[in-house]
């Protein structure tokens, strides 16, 4: 899907984390965070090295997949993975260490008794971190109408995508990408207008396949575009995603005619306001689910 008008500059510190990309974030520093706690745990007096280091050779497993989910394609994590995969690194070495020294003193601690209570909340936590987020964004891409994909590229240094499910009439930013249900939808494209303010009207337009500029005159687009410069009265020009099959229209509100800041970007359903919307970059493709 092209834009006739380009906003380079104006995405710029509105990034919003999602669940689960937000739930592979934190198991990284959760996982740095309790190998420097394991390791201090080996010099604590009476405590029981044996049961310690099953611990800590569970926490091994959870870093291994956590280093995974960082370069794999499962979960959009841009550029980011970048500083994640050095961090990783860093617990497994200091997991390592921790089993190293257990083992030089194993045989002076005491018998090891089964995993107690605590032991196995430190074990479930990583996994509940990660697999109610998961599950959630693996549940939404199974059951919404339309799966938005958005790319923002910075020259060849950074290049980021955004996901945006429509479920039940209302936008939710997703960030997995592989679905084991392999469910099939069809590619579709938008309605795009540009829509310039002017003192006492609106003008909107489109683009036809020469790239020939069109009047469009149309209530509803009209009504939306509206409503839109009420929440932001000093917008000057918008651009407008229209999406016939489930009456959903995106709106995105600018400083300028066709360039400059963002001011604000609104998701609308049955010509109605539903609530703020955070895209980033361009909107690369669209797949519909009937």
């Amino acid at each position: 899907v092209k834009r006739y008008n380009l906003y380079e500059d104006r995405y710029i510190g509105r990034r919003k984390v999602a669940m689960l990309k937000g739930a592979v974030y934190s198991n990284v520093f959760l996982l740095l965070i309790m190998s420097i706690f394991f390791l201090t745990r080996i010099f604590k007096k009476n405590y029981d090295l044996k049961k310690l280091r099953k611990i800590i050779i569970i926490y091994i497993i959870f870093n291994l997949i956590s280093s995974y989910l960082c370069i794999s394609d499962i979960v959009d994590l841009g550029m980011n993975f970048m500083f994640l995969l050095p961090i990783s690194i860093i617990s497994f070495v200091m997991y390592i260490i921790s089993i190293c020294l257990i083992n030089k003193k194993v045989k002076k601690s005491k018998n090891s008794n089964n995993l107690d209570i605590k032991s196995i909340i430190l074990v479930i936590v990583p996994i509940i971190v990660f697999m109610v987020p998961y599950l959630y964004e693996l549940y939404v891409i199974n059951n919404c109408k339309y799966l938005l994909e958005y790319n923002y590229q910075n020259g060849f240094i950074q290049t980021d995508n955004t996901y945006i499910a429509i479920i039940n009439n209302k936008p939710v930013t997703t960030t997995l990408q592989t679905n084991l249900f392999k469910r099939k939808g069809t590619n579709v494209d938008d309605l795009y207008y540009h829509i310039v303010y002017n003192d006492d009207d609106i003008e909107i337009s489109m683009r036809d396949s020469n790239g020939k500029k069109i009047i469009i005159e149309n209530e509803v687009l009209k009504n939306i575009a509206l409503n839109a410069k009420e929440k932001c009265p000093s917008a000057k020009g918008a651009s407008l995603y229209y999406f016939s099959e489930g009456n959903y229209a995106i709106i995105e509100l600018t400083s300028e005619n066709a360039y400059g800041t963002l001011l604000g970007e609104y998701f609308y359903h049955n010509n109605t306001y539903i609530q703020d919307i955070n895209t980033h970059g361009n909107l690369k493709s669209i797949t519909y689910y009937k």
